[in-house]
């Protein structure tokens, strides 16, 4: 029978014509062959009967009761995409892109084929985890260390969620949460920062008292609604106060947020921290999954704990304060020098120190900008020469600064300001301007830049000193200095810390040809990958349609990328090895380059492995041929990603045990991998060694599991689909369940059966 299945005449030695044995016969002695397996001898006669194309479509028709089945799903699809694009809305969001108009299913076409081939190479966006800030002031008071830190987030890509302090809704209402955003003048963060308010009890005092587990309960209650309605699967809780700390601790215990403790303080001796919440400190300090310190004394405090831990100080915006530091009238002119402050004046602020330098300066004037806090300024009201201005915008601040002549940090030496490193040093020299300042522990590193000074008389002096001083390069110094301390630079040191802190996930991709389906994958994992720690580690089986160079290129834009060239097609099983023997992380992702990953797949995905009892995960998908197949209404980018996130929060940590997973997309623990081994490279170029790992896996007394809030779009067949044209396909099946019968025993086809979901937490 040749490839298109009609009879073909043998000619003997004598010369004489035989014709081949009629169909039924061959057929016949075809099913012969496997007198104990029914479903051999149906292939097997399937094959004489019909070319591969007619033989696809008996066993569809075979399965679907000659038809009624089909009939039945083409109904049931039509009504489930109705209703899907009914809870999309009018209001659904619009494809903001090319790759998010594209329309996946049924099939990608060829124009969409060429677009995509079209595409430049390019830098892709990486997406990054959200930020909830468990904040210590609201958005609105005093911009410091806590609003500069999230600007920088959100300006890096990351959502940031700010947890007001003086908004607050019932713990009746509904929604619980409201989150209202926060406008900059900066119009690539549009979207990107949140004020929300959470529901309580009762309003909060964090600096008054610790969370009770009456205001515990809420509080959770508003973040979970919080994270479905803002599809949050990756987060960071950052912490800046000890007060939160029950209610951080819960959400890493519950959703597996990562929990950075930005210790900015020694709250043991600040006089409004109420002990209640002073005793939490240190189980957050445990716990947490990073701690930020702010001084080398708080870093040598906490260094006992043996926490990661980084010394991120405080900074300044160095091009706000250069852009801003420019003549205006917002002082009155003067005779004589001006001496300058801005910050809180409150009690790490030495009033008498300051009346005294005050008095033994008469002809200089000091200007003092900030808020009063409990503290008795009648000493300074008193004096002629000192202006106290109060609380000024901050964007008021370089105009200010730009007036003063020298700039003062008169603070009180005690157990606080000893482990203070103050904002307004960084700032100042912004403006390169001379700073005089008490004998701070953490001013050292800069003590040649800073003029220091101990008691009023030499206060005064140091003063004189910095206005005579008279050297254009001193000042460009300090502002040297200043460009290296700025909060993009603090963000890029957490940042690291962050990354550092979580396990490392290795994605390992195999490729083989099929450029714009490869070129759709790279698209997808780096702009939906919010995961802070992973690398991808592409192996490539020879590829001839230009995929080689478009990797080579795209390593060039994505530094977490390594491609590996071979020169030959290895096959699936050895490549994946190879991508295994070079990667480093703790946790091995094996992804085809036929699939599309929605955002959250990957934190999602690890989530699973957290149970010790998992040896293998794998998400659902729409093509697959076993029981991770589930239907799906979507048809373009746009709308399996919205699908993906229903299908995800409707079945939020539901898992089932799986016979095999199919090696589309896998996970497993690296200390799996190295219990179990690589995989079987005898099955050659595919099929088989996903069946085979499932047993070995299960054969270790471990889980294969189904993830059912884990979503990935697969193409399918993308490898095979020429084999399967060729014929060669249904050979290399044969080959490979024979090897894989020859360890295994007989093999189990693939089920279509419906899994059942439970929690799995």
């Amino acid at each position: 029978m040749n490839a298109s299945g009609s009879e073909r005449p043998e000619q003997h030695a004598a010369g004489r014509v035989r014709t081949e044995a009629p169909l039924w016969q061959r057929a016949s002695a075809a099913a012969r062959q496997h007198p104990s397996d029914f479903y051999a001898a149906f292939r097997a006669v399937l094959r004489v009967l019909l070319p591969y194309g007619w033989r696809r479509k008996a066993v569809q028709l075979a399965r679907s009761r000659f038809g009624l089945r089909a009939v039945a799903d083409w109904l049931t699809a039509r009504t489930r995409r109705a209703d899907f694009l009914g809870q999309m809305g009018t209001n659904a969001a619009q494809p903001a892109d090319f790759y998010e108009a594209l329309t996946l299913l049924p099939h990608l076409s060829e124009q969409s084929v060429t677009d995509i081939l079209a595409q430049p190479v390019q830098t892709i966006g990486t997406a990054k985890p959200d930020i909830i800030c468990f904040s210590i002031v609201d958005w609105s008071f005093r911009f410091q260390r806590p609003q500069q830190l999230m600007l920088q987030f959100a300006a890096h890509g990351h959502r940031v969620f700010y947890l007001s302090l003086s908004q607050f809704r019932s713990q009746h209402a509904r929604p619980r949460f409201s989150a209202t955003p926060i406008q900059t003048k900066v119009e690539s963060l549009a979207g990107q920062l949140y004020e929300v308010s959470v529901s309580t009890r009762a309003p909060l005092d964090v600096a008054g008292a610790a969370l009770s587990a009456d205001d515990l309960e809420p509080i959770l209650a508003s973040l979970d609604e919080l994270r479905r309605a803002y599809n949050i699967n990756d987060a960071i809780g950052y912490v800046m106060i000890p007060s939160w700390a029950a209610a951080a601790l819960q959400a890493q215990q519950q959703w597996n947020w990562r929990i950075v403790y930005d210790c900015m303080d020694e709250w043991e001796n600040f006089p409004q921290l109420a002990a209640a919440a002073l005793a939490t400190e240190k189980e957050l300090v445990r716990c947490c999954d990073l701690l930020v310190v702010t001084a080398q004394r708080l870093y040598d405090k906490w260094q006992p704990y043996q926490r990661p831990m980084i010394l991120a100080r405080n900074a300044t915006d160095y091009d706000f304060y250069q852009t801003r530091c420019v003549p205006n009238e917002l002082l009155p002119a003067k005779s004589g020098p001006i001496a300058g402050y801005f910050g809180a004046i409150a009690d790490w602020f030495d009033v008498a120190l300051l009346a005294e330098v005050a008095r033994l300066r008469p002809s200089y004037t000091f200007v003092l900008l900030g808020g009063v806090f409990d503290v008795d300024v009648s000493s300074l009201q008193a004096l002629p020469n000192v202006k106290l201005l109060g609380q000024q915008p901050y964007e008021t601040m370089p105009g200010y600064l730009h007036h003063f002549d020298v700039c003062l940090i008169p603070f009180k030496l005690n157990p606080i300001t000893e482990a203070t490193d103050p904002v307004k040093l960084y700032e100042y020299f912004s403006g390169g301007k001379p700073v005089v300042s008490v004998k701070l522990p953490e001013l050292k590193p800069y003590q040649e830049f800073v003029y220091l000074a101990e008691g009023a008389t030499e206060f005064a002096a140091q003063i004189d000193r910095a206005l005579a001083e008279n050297a254009p390069a001193r000042e460009a110094e300090r502002k040297q200095l200043a460009q290296q301390h700025t909060w993009a630079r603090r963000y890029e040191s957490i940042a690291a810390g962050i990354a550092s802190a979580t396990p490392r996930a290795s994605i390992i991709i195999v490729t083989y040809n099929n450029l714009a389906l490869t070129k759709l994958c790279f698209e997808s994992l780096f702009r939906h990958t919010e995961y802070p720690n992973y690398e991808v580690i592409v192996v490539d089986n020879l590829s001839s349609d230009g995929t080689p160079e478009y990797l080579q290129a795209l390593a060039q834009q994505q530094p977490q990328l390594k491609v590996i060239l071979n020169p030959g097609n290895y096959g699936f099983a050895k490549a994946n090895n190879q991508g295994i023997a070079a990667a480093s992380g703790e946790y091995l992702v094996l992804l085809n380059n036929d699939t599309i990953v929605p955002p959250g797949w990957l934190s999602r995905l690890l989530r699973h492995l957290h149970d010790p009892q998992i040896g293998l995960a794998g998400p659902v998908t729409n093509s697959i041929g076993n029981e991770a197949k589930i239907p799906v209404p979507y048809r373009s980018w746009l709308e399996m990603c919205a699908f993906t996130r229903q299908q995800t929060w409707q079945h939020h940590q539901l898992a089932a045990d799986i016979h095999v997973l199919a090696m589309y997309c896998v996970a497993l623990r690296r200390a799996v991998f190295d219990q179990i081994g690589p995989l079987d490279e005898q099955f050659g170029i595919g099929m088989f060694e996903d069946d085979d790992y499932s047993v070995r896996i299960r054969q270790a007394g471990l889980r294969v599991l189904c993830a059912a809030d884990v979503f990935i779009h697969h193409f399918g067949q993308a490898a095979f689909g020429k084999l399967i044209k060729s014929g060669a396909y249904d050979q290399i099946f044969d080959e490979n369940r024979r090897r894989y019968e020859a360890k295994w025993g007989a093999w189990q086809p693939h089920q279509h059966k419906a899994l059942a979901f439970q929690p799995h937490k």
